[in-house]
């Protein structure tokens, strides 16, 4: 019997929600269906094939020949839309549960912009979100029948709650962090959009008023606390020599993450508290009952050219949020000196966001598209919308004007040929040759 072939792509390559998918699936269907992963960095495309995953590189000649046969795509960031076929499946596991507007959401959607969430919402078969809440907000950005998106799981957060986190921060930073009292990670958003060439302002690498270095350095050393630092992967960020040879802290690379086969989510849970601004981190790692503190210094600013859903930051930020230094250390003492609870907004916010999600719900997601087999279930076919049947009745239309153009021209060049053949000098003896038959047949 035919296996199902399997298509992954995320960005960065092997990581997020297709990779804990993947990593599942792997264990649970072992030989019963062809895994593959597409990737953009040719770096990795050897990497993955060192490690035994079958890998392509995008646009590849190899890459160009396999896709095709692809039975359902697994993507992070809709990667390869275009390459879905009619009997192929989409499953979009998109890369993050946040604030910001997407899509159709979004504020001024620019003309380029709206074309693409257009081509989504005809493309893609299923969204997979971690509760109802995140369908109507999915609903909206991309502008999609609510049947389509599925509250069933979350695949990453298996890996966020992973129980080795502080062994893995230790190896990637090769230092033992149980030294410290307390480990506090900053991972900022992705700040391209809100109306900035840079990433962060100067030196003041937190975004904060009042800013002071110094001051900041020596609080984490008085405290023994290890501040990590993490930049999105689509920045580029410089930061100070000093803070690069700080012991109190130290700086998370891709790199460094992909060498050692993982990714920003299995080392999450070795911290004690989050900052971040309005980066889908700052939602997820509420999924481990752990506090988390936003800076909001530009948020106006990126309100206006960004946006928030609902137009209410608060409503994200559950009032966690800070914009200077001063206000910054109280909300780290109320939870890393004194051991104060998470507040009870903070705990609503994530049974609204989460529902009753044990775990990542791989299995879940599983069960509703495959058999136990490896078999894709009978009753799942791609998701037909109303979109996607005026689309596929337009193609349909198109095709049969060319045909109906064809049939003229070629009913156009048949005249011709027989216009020629009338007025050519054998027609017409044939013709006098037909005369002369018929007056001798008459008598």
């Amino acid at each position: 019997m035919k296996k199902l072939n399997i298509t992954f792509c995320s960005y960065p390559d092997f990581s997020n929600n297709a990779k804990a998918l993947y990593e599942y699936m792997i264990k649970n269907y072992e030989n019963k269906m062809n895994f593959n992963w597409v990737v953009n960095d040719k770096n990795n495309l050897l990497w993955l094939k060192k490690q035994g995953i079958n890998a392509y590189f995008l646009g590849s000649i190899e890459f160009k020949k396999y896709i095709k046969k692809t039975d359902v795509f697994f993507t992070t960031h809709c990667n390869l839309t275009g390459d879905k076929t009619e009997k192929s499946l989409y499953v979009e596991l998109w890369h993050g549960i946040s604030s910001k507007k997407v899509g159709f959401m979004m504020n001024n959607i620019s003309r380029k912009d709206e074309s693409w969430y257009k081509h989504l919402s005809e493309t893609i078969d299923y969204f997979i979100v971690p509760s109802e809440f995140w369908s109507l907000i999915f609903a909206n950005r991309f502008n999609i029948n609510l049947k389509q998106i599925l509250p069933i799981g979350y695949p990453k957060l298996d890996n966020l709650n992973n129980k080795d986190a502080s062994g893995n921060l230790s190896k990637l930073l090769n230092l033992n962090i149980e030294k410290y009292k307390k480990v506090i990670f900053y991972m900022p958003t992705f700040r391209q959009g809100c109306g900035r060439r840079e990433s962060f302002f100067g030196n003041n690498i937190l975004n904060l008023q009042n800013y002071n270095e110094e001051e900041l350095i020596k609080y984490l050393m008085d405290n023994n606390y290890l501040l990590c630092i993490k930049k999105h992967p689509s920045e580029q960020m410089n930061i100070l020599n000093n803070f690069e040879q700080s012991d109190n802290v130290k700086l998370l690379e891709d790199d460094l993450l992909r060498k050692n086969n993982l990714d920003v989510y299995d080392i999450l849970n070795a911290a004690d508290v989050l900052i971040t601004d309005y980066s889908s981190l700052g939602i997820e790692f509420l999924y481990l009952n752990k506090p988390v503190i936003y800076i909001n210094t530009d948020v106006e600013e990126y309100m206006k050219n960004r946006g928030i859903c609902y137009n209410n930051f608060d409503f994200w930020s559950s009032s966690m949020s800070v914009n200077n230094l001063s206000a910054l250390k109280e909300k780290l003492d109320f939870y890393l000196k004194y051991d104060n609870d998470l507040p009870q907004n903070l705990k609503e916010k994530r049974d609204l966001w989460f529902n009753n999600l044990e775990d990542g719900g791989c299995k879940n997601i599983c069960s509703y598209f495959f058999t136990d087999d490896g078999n894709l279930r009978n009753d799942l076919n791609p998701y037909i919308n109303d979109s996607k049947k005026i689309v596929q009745l337009n193609n349909i239309i198109t095709q049969k004007e060319e045909d109906i153009k064809y049939f003229k021209r070629l009913s156009a060049q048949r005249k011709e040929e027989l216009n020629l053949v009338y007025n050519s000098k054998s027609w017409k003896i044939l013709e006098k040759l037909r005369k002369v038959k018929r007056r001798i047949l008459k008598k």
